[in-house]
């Protein structure tokens, strides 16, 4: 019987959980702020749907690159919520890093590295 109680308990703790993720996941970012850093005074707030989604895509698609971390300084900073990230962009390939957790990359995908591109010049005029 015991056993059966902690099981229940481990059941419904796990449900709990996962529906916070999703809600978690749900929220709309209103607004993403990005810092070009090389030069610091350059800042510019998003506040549209279509281009936050083009962000947040990039980021929750961004696949783990394993290894040791050693990159150079990052290009711009993205500030959107309360996280704050990274982001490294060249022509053909985009890396990303959160600020809490500067021991691992990311890696954008093509797409979304052609999306932030053209995105990015368009702000920049690179």
């Amino acid at each position: 019987m015991k056993k059966f109680s902690v099981m229940l308990t481990l059941f419904i703790i796990s449900i709990s959980l996962i529906g916070c993720q999703g809600q978690a996941k749900g929220l709309e970012i209103e607004k993403i702020t990005i810092y070009q850093l090389k030069n610091n005074t350059n800042k510019i707030v998003i506040e549209d749907k279509e281009s936050t989604k083009i962000i947040k895509e990039a980021v929750s698609s961004a696949k783990k690159v394993q290894g040791i971390v050693n990159v150079a300084n990052p290009e711009y900073r993205i500030e959107f919520g309360k996280k704050t990230y990274f982001l490294w962009i060249e022509e053909k390939s985009g890396t990303i890093m959160d600020s809490e957790d500067t021991h691992t990359i990311y890696s954008i995908s093509d797409n979304s590295t052609k999306e932030i591109n053209m995105f990015i010049s368009a702000l920049y005029k690179k």
